[in-house]
């Protein structure tokens, strides 16, 4: 294979476990965070790979180390949700949200 360009994230052999590690880049509302993932092959890690970063180009970043249920589902809601569904849609998940899960 040939070299990875800038941004492409980059694959190489893990020594001790003899795994594959491949790293990226997102970028998350803190500032940019590499992100690792392991493959028992070549291949494997390539895959793994090519999905995070489609992943992460539509937008969808999982970045939960720290953040709560709460955080989440209000980011949810204004990123997701809102405008891609009718108002009442909407204004029934913000209702079921802020009575039944959030006090819990």
């Amino acid at each position: 294979m040939g070299k990875r360009g800038n941004g492409e994230g980059s694959i190489t052999r893990h020594r001790k476990s003899g795994l594959y590690m491949a790293r990226y880049w997102i970028e998350t509302s803190t500032g940019p965070r590499r992100k690792t993932l392991y493959g028992r092959t070549r291949a494997e890690a390539n895959e793994k790979l090519t999905r995070a970063m489609a992943d992460r180009d539509t937008g969808l970043v999982f970045e939960g180390e720290n953040q709560t249920l709460a955080a989440y589902l209000d980011r949810w809601l204004n990123g997701s949700v809102k405008g891609s569904v009718k108002p009442s849609t909407y204004e029934s998940y913000e209702r079921m949200i802020r009575i039944h899960i959030k006090p819990i």
